[in-house]
């Protein structure tokens, strides 16, 4: 199980590892109006550095969600929300993964439209936490802050061509690093109790 958690914590670290290399590679990028998979293309330096980030940060994701569940139901969490926090997980994870096997133009690289399933994780976590304390409050918080990117990038009418690739960043990084953090709390935890 903790090498599970590990892959929940390491997840994220790909991503941003090899985007800012993609980036690095292709100066000429432009992070607020381009999304992440534009990095993936034929027509970008090196596409293959995006895309395999995508691809085993996908599968960190979903080994993560294996850990979430086995972590939440290890200590007390109810079985219903610990599954639904690892599978929300996975899916995640298997939708980032299909980003890195099929890159655009492709259409399965949007993964059949399962994205936004991924900012369910840290709300299913909070609600798992038995006991939860403060980690309990830090997938609460991060949760919602998604969910409020989220409203206000596409009912708001904030989000436009000329900035959609920060909103997509905002809502990655606060999700992303509550993702690992409760993956690093669960291990904790189970660290304390065991």
């Amino acid at each position: 199980m903790k090498a599970l958690l590990w892959a929940g914590v390491a997840a994220p670290i790909v991503y941003f590892a090899t985007q800012i290399a993609a980036i690095a590679l292709n100066p000429s990028f432009n992070l607020v109006e381009q999304q992440p998979s534009d990095l993936g293309i034929a027509a970008m330096h090196l596409p293959i550095v995006t895309n395999v980030g995508f691809a085993v940060s996908g599968i960190a994701f979903v080994l993560g969600g294996l850990g979430l569940f086995a972590g939440l139901r290890s200590v007390g969490g109810n079985v219903i929300v610990a599954a639904l926090a690892g599978v929300t997980l996975a899916v995640l994870g298997f939708a980032i993964a299909m980003s890195g096997f099929f890159p655009l133009p492709n259409p399965l690289h949007y993964a059949f439209g399962l994205y936004p399933v991924g900012i369910l994780p840290p709300l299913f976590v909070a609600l798992g936490y038995k006991k939860g304390g403060v980690a309990r409050w830090i997938a609460l918080a991060g949760s919602l802050l998604c969910v409020a990117i989220f409203a206000v990038a596409s009912f708001g009418g904030m989000a436009n061509a000329g900035n959609a690739g920060l909103f997509t960043r905002a809502i990655s990084i606060v999700l992303f690093a509550t993702i690992a953090y409760e993956c690093w709390s669960l291990m904790q935890r189970l660290r304390s109790a065991g």
